[in-house]
C-alpha cells in the first residue's frame, strides 16, 4: 500500500494510542495517569461495548504490552507529560497553541473550561480529522469556538500555508505541540516542520518526542526495542518508523535547524517525572527508545 493510499484514512497509530488512554483512564481514572476521559468516544462501538468488561480490558492491556513492551506505559507519561505543556500554555495565555498531529487528542475539549485567550489550532490529515469530527459529535462534546481543526499533509503540504489560511498570526507567541508524530514523517518534513516553528515568535516553544535510532548494538540496551521494530513492521507496515536521531545529537540537531534546547528528557527522566504512583512506586517499565523534548527560536545576536 503506498503513502497515498494510507493518507485516505484515518491513522490507525492514533487509534491505538487512543485505545491506551481510554484504557488507562478505566485502569486508573487518575489527573495523572490516566486523565483521558474522552479517549474512549473515538474507538469503534464494538470496542466500547467490550471495553465495559474488566477482563476483557486486562486482557487488552496484556496484548498491547506484549506486542510493544513498554508502550503502554510510554503512553500514559507521554499523556502526563504533554497536558502538562498544555496546560501551563493555556495558563501562560499563550496566543496561540498549535497541535501538529493532533490525531484524537482531546485536550482542547478536556481543558476548554481553562481556556481564556488561546487559539488553538488542531493539524492532521483529512481523514483522522473528518472521523474525529464524528466521534465528538456522536459523542456530543461541541468544538469549542476558539479551536480550528486544520486539514493538512506532512509530507506533502506547507503547514504554513495551513495555518495561514486558517488565521495563525506569525507575530505571536505559539505553543507548537507535536506529540507521536515525529518518527511517522520522512526527515524532510521533519525539517520543515522544525523550520516553521524557529520562524516563530520570540517566547514560542516547540515541544516533541522522537525515537533514538535502534541499531544491532544498542537494541538490547534500550528496553522493548526489538519488539518495537518487529510489531511495528507487523502490525502498522503502512505507518513505520521513518525518521530518528542517533543518541546524543539532539541539541546539535536542533541548533542546526534555528531552534535552542530547552529541556531534554530520555527515558529514566521520563519514568521518574510521569510514571510514579502516589506511593513513588513505578507503574511499570517504560520503552527505552523515547526521548521528550522542548526547544525554543534561537534569538539573533
Amino acid at each position: 500500500m503506498s503513502n497515498q493510499d494510507v493518507e485516505k484514512k484515518p491513522s490507525e497509530t492514533a487509534l491505538f494510542t487512543a485505545l491506551r488512554r481510554a484504557l488507562a483512564h478505566l485502569e486508573y481514572q487518575d489527573e495523572k495517569l490516566g486523565p483521558d476521559r474522552m479517549a474512549i468516544h473515538f474507538l469503534p462501538p464494538h470496542f466500547r461495548f467490550f471495553l465495559k468488561f474488566t477482563k476483557i480490558q486486562a486482557n487488552t492491556w496484556q496484548k498491547l504490552a506484549a506486542a510493544f513492551p513498554g508502550m503502554n506505559e510510554y503512553v500514559i507519561a507521554r499523556t502526563a507529560h504533554f497536558d502538562q505543556l498544555f496546560v501551563q500554555g493555556l495558563q501562560d495565555r499563550m496566543p496561540q497553541i498549535v497541535l501538529l498531529g493532533a490525531g484524537y487528542d482531546s485536550r482542547a475539549y478536556r481543558f476548554s473550561g481553562l481556556n481564556q485567550a488561546s487559539q488553538v489550532f488542531e493539524l492532521d490529515i483529512a481523514p483522522t480529522q473528518d472521523r474525529k469530527k464524528q466521534c465528538l459529535k456522536a459523542a456530543h462534546i461541541p468544538i469549542p469556538p476558539q479551536v480550528k481543526l486544520v486539514p493538512v499533509d506532512f509530507n506533502r503540504e506547507s503547514i504554513g500555508t495551513a495555518l495561514k489560511n486558517a488565521g495563525y498570526q506569525n507575530d505571536q507567541k505559539t505553543l507548537f505541540l507535536w506529540e507521536g508524530v515525529s518518527y511517522y514523517l520522512d526527515p524532510a518534513a521533519v525539517d520543515a516542520t522544525l523550520a516553521f516553528a524557529s520562524q516563530a515568535a520570540p517566547g514560542s516553544r516547540m515541544a516533541f518526542d522522537y525515537v533514538v535510532t535502534i541499531t544491532e548494538a544498542n537494541q538490547d540496551l534500550l528496553y522493548g526495542a526489538q519488539a518495537f521494530v518487529r510489531s511495528m513492521h507487523q502490525q502498522h507496515a503502512n505507518e513505520g518508523i521513518t525518521f530518528s536521531l542517533d543518541e546524543g545529537q539532539i541539541e546539535a540537531f536542533l541548533a542546526q535547524r534555528g531552534l535552542q534546547l530547552v529541556e531534554h528528557l530520555d527515558h529514566t527522566a521520563i519514568a521518574s517525572a510521569y510514571l510514579l504512583d502516589q506511593n513513588g512506586t513505578p507503574l511499570g517499565r517504560l520503552a527505552g527508545y523515547f526521548r521528550f523534548v522542548t526547544a525554543s527560536p534561537m534569538v539573533s545576536p
